[in-house]
């Protein structure tokens, strides 16, 4: 076919491909024509067909100096000619229309990409981006970490720096890992302080979060993580010591909720029914209960000073001494001792919350343990 071209043409094969029956040729430069850019790939091969184009010539953009650039493969323009107007669309770096339509498809960025892609042997955009913004050392490296889980890894040291997929992968394989999910099973527990998955599996179903803690609840006893914080935020360190302190806890609670009594009455009430039958004077009975109180372990006994004063394990700052506990100006620790004292004694045989318990005489000031 022939024709008058108004434009300083140099021509060369530069592909001979079938798109429909269109032949692409690279052109140099083309200037002084009349000209129609058409935006849609759809428009552009509308015309193609209604017209019956045979050829397409391809220019890659011109720089600012006025010639061509051929390493800007995105600016590549595909021109065709119908009854000597010249249509022009931007092929956005592919070679053919083929190739361009395929690309979109594929949501690859721009034609450098695609044929990037098609030459390391890609099909899909997604694996041709994880290769390109990973440093793998090969092909085959690339497929095994995206095919086992590799990609977008959330995974990152304890200084902050979160390695690409590629990291990681060899990261993985030199301890043995090939499989993301169990690599990142590896991370947790090592990472949390476990020694082992099995561990770490145990661990998680009696609530612990940190090897730390799981092993040294149970090497003191401890089967849960619930009984050792409660432990660790009164400061028992034993299991054993837990258990005492638990049932003395409990028992003075449930004489709170069934008695509907204040917690000072409570205390008092469940140390005095654990003395033996008999009469004795207000100062005596005084004496009595605090040296039961002391009869206890004193890890027990501070533990449950600290449940009296309702001072929590993230309360607690140790000053001088145990007697200097304190947690600033509003909170001191309060030994349940001082329930003991004569005047609290008075009060609570005044409140009438002992009746079971035995008889008081107001004026001797004994009482009688029933």
């Amino acid at each position: 076919m022939k024709r008058i071209f108004s434009f300083i043409l140099t021509m060369s094969v530069f592909i001979a491909s079938v798109y429909g029956e269109l032949r692409y040729i690279e052109i140099d430069s083309i200037k002084n024509v009349p000209m129609i850019e058409i935006k849609n790939i759809d428009d552009f091969e509308a015309i193609i067909n209604e017209y019956g184009v045979r050829i397409g010539y391809l220019q890659k953009t011109i720089d600012s100096s006025g010639r061509n650039n051929k390493k800007n493969m995105e600016g590549l323009m595909l021109y065709i000619i119908v009854d000597s107007v010249y249509f022009s669309f931007p092929m956005n770096g592919y070679l053919t229309l083929t190739d361009y339509k395929n690309g979109n498809i594929n949501h690859f960025e721009n034609g450098t990409d695609y044929n990037k892609a098609i030459a390391l042997g890609f099909d899909s955009s997604d694996m041709y981006y994880y290769y390109k913004r990973n440093s793998f050392l090969n092909i085959e490296d690339c497929k095994e970490a995206y095919k086992n889980g590799f990609i977008n890894v959330q995974y990152q040291n304890n200084s902050g720096y979160r390695p690409d997929d590629s990291v990681v992968f060899y990261d993985a394989k030199k301890i043995g890992y090939s499989n993301y999910a169990d690599y990142q099973d590896y991370l947790d527990y090592t990472n949390n302080g476990f020694k082992n998955k099995t561990d770490w599996q145990i661990a998680k179903t009696k609530g612990f979060a940190k090897g730390k803690d799981y092993y040294t609840a149970t090497e003191n006893g401890f089967y849960d993580y619930q009984s050792y914080d409660i432990a660790c935020g009164v400061e028992l360190t034993s299991n054993v010591e837990y258990q005492q302190y638990n049932r003395i806890v409990s028992d003075i609670e449930k004489i709170i909720k069934e008695r509907n009594i204040e917690k000072k009455n409570a205390v008092i009430y469940f140390y005095i029914q654990n003395l033996p039958k008999g009469e004795l004077a207000i100062s005596a009975l005084s004496t009595a209960l605090i040296k039961s109180y002391k009869a206890q372990p004193e890890n027990i006994s501070k533990a449950l000073d600290f449940w009296y004063s309702e001072i929590k394990k993230d309360e607690k700052r140790r000053l001088d001494d145990y007697s200097s506990f304190t947690t600033g100006s509003t909170k001191r620790v309060t030994s349940v001792i001082t329930c003991f004292s004569q005047e609290m004694l008075s009060t609570f045989f005044e409140s009438k919350d002992f009746n079971e318990l035995g008889t008081y005489n107001s004026k001797s000031q004994i009482f009688r343990r029933r």
